[in-house]
């Protein structure tokens, strides 16, 4: 057998809403003053404690029979003795109100959800460059004369991925291939490495000069070593 729904407590709420029409009818009314009018009708025992009489306001206004005005102020909002179509229509305008709101959220929600996969589509369009070099996939990092070790450890910690890429390729013009080969003895120094942010470590995979058009560009390959 499937098992069955559960309802809130709608018996002592209820009550609650039936208390505060027998207090106060049409008039609006706080919680403290609620709970004035109980305990001096009823053994202190019997009565509620204040945050379990606010409690069971809120429950209440959910449902609109009491209507909540804000600053800890209340009002009844339909007598019990009130004919159907009035408790009907109370009912229509509380299941429309419900609908709105949750058509809202849904909407909310969606709306959140477009804007993190936009912003991943831009995160990922706004990716280092990919170099596949013999199989594998390498992050670009242009380098030029005064590129410094600790400067690129910083960038390879903030922008290396291994689930996307196999290690980082040096690139730089060919009258400052000296300065990246310098640069890339630095990278797979894992003493020198350790000084920095960085947790990669690295090791020389290849070299290679490239015609890239008007230019040639000397390109190190540096494969991933571990993770530390």
């Amino acid at each position: 057998m499937a098992p069955q729904p559960q309802k809130p407590d709608i018996e002592r709420i209820t009550n609650r809403y039936v208390d505060a029409w027998e207090a106060f009818g049409d008039d609006l009314f706080s919680v403290e003053e609620l709970e004035n009018e109980l305990l001096r009708k009823r053994d202190p025992e019997n009565v509620p404690e204040t945050n379990s009489i606010k409690n069971d306001l809120y429950r209440v206004s959910i449902l609109g029979l009491v209507n909540w005005f804000g600053g800890g102020k209340y009002r009844v909002a339909i007598p019990p003795q009130t004919e159907d179509s009035d408790w009907n229509d109370l009912m229509e305008n509380q299941i429309e109100w419900i609908r709105s709101e949750v058509a809202e959220r849904t909407e909310e929600r969606k709306k959140a959800k477009e804007d993190e996969e936009e912003q991943n589509e831009e995160a990922l369009s706004d990716s280092p460059e990919r170099i596949n070099y013999d199989g594998s996939e390498y992050m670009s990092a242009f380098v030029g004369a005064q590129s410094e070790v600790e400067d690129q450890a910083r960038y390879y910690q903030a922008a290396l991925s291994p689930k996307k890429y196999d290690g980082v390729v040096l690139r730089a013009y060919q009258d400052v291939a000296d300065s990246a080969e310098e640069l890339a003895k630095s990278i797979t120094n894992d003493d020198e490495m350790a000084e920095t942010v960085c947790v990669y470590r690295f090791e020389i995979h290849d070299k290679e000069m490239v015609d890239v058009g008007d230019h040639l560009e000397y390109r190190i390959y540096l494969s991933e070593t571990e993770l530390l």
